[in-house]
């Protein structure tokens, strides 16, 4: 019984990275480096993508704060509670580093600014908002269904579109910034099938796993868009239409 438990995680763990990984094989993050790597990529489009990807990392501390909230420490070792308190950490330092480089780069002269700046309004009635809605409601399951959902879903795609992006910027200031956020990325993905294959231990929990693991793929794969749409100056959405590949016209 405890093999066929076991084994239900490791077979789960390679379903959701497999079906992740098809999914960030071609995203609409491609079409941002395709211009950059053209010298089509302006200094305000620049400053577009890093403001869009800083406000996505400010606003998780919502999502995160709230799952903090619901983890039973009498269900899980203190490891899942160190785990998920690195990942906090590390989604702190990067959107500091987001931020330090906006600033470098002066677009704006000081974080004050920055948080008035148009660029990293954080709107309801968004697929930025969509998404950290739909990552804010899986406060309501246990914490190895979210890392499922979040960390073998969302988490590949960023892992797969940030190695792009830190192996074929031509700019060298962004390349070591997309670089220096590999390992953390994918030390995420790691812990999320570390904590899949030993904490998923029911059919129901690996159910509800899958089907919540394509919900957060699937906004997160309509925020890049948003924001790949929003980088490059084209037209926003329009009712009804879907596109989340990377010819995002």
């Amino acid at each position: 019984m405890n093999d066929s438990l076991e084994n239900l995680g490791k077979s789960l763990a390679g379903e959701l990275l497999k079906q992740s990984e098809q999914d960030a094989s071609v995203t609409p993050m491609d079409a941002v480096l395709d211009a950059a790597r053209a010298g089509k990529f302006t200094a305000d489009q620049c400053f577009r993508l890093l403001a869009c990807l800083w406000t996505l990392k400010r606003i998780m501390y919502y999502v995160y704060g709230g799952w903090a909230q619901g983890i039973n420490l009498n269900e899980y070792p203190p490891a899942v509670a160190y785990l998920f308190g690195k990942q906090i950490y590390d989604e702190s330092t990067q959107e500091m580093q987001f931020c330090d480089e906006i600033l470098r780069q002066r677009w704006v002269r000081t974080q004050k600014q920055l948080f008035a700046h148009s660029y990293v309004k954080f709107g309801t009635a968004t697929r930025t908002g969509a998404y950290i809605f739909c990552l804010r409601a899986l406060a309501n399951y246990p914490q190895n269904i979210r890392i499922a959902a979040l960390n073998l879903g969302p988490k590949v795609i960023e892992l797969a579109w940030t190695e792009r992006f830190a192996n074929a910027l031509p700019d060298e200031s962004l390349h070591a910034l997309f670089q220096s956020q590999l390992a953390e990325t994918r030390s995420h993905v790691l812990m999320g099938r570390f904590q899949v294959e030993r904490f998923i231990q029911k059919v129901v929990d690996a159910q509800l796993a899958k089907r919540l693991c394509v919900e957060t793929r699937r906004d997160y794969l309509f925020f890049l868009e948003e924001t790949a749409r929003f980088v490059l100056g084209m037209e926003a959405e329009k009712a009804g239409e879907v596109t989340v590949t990377a010819d995002i016209d």
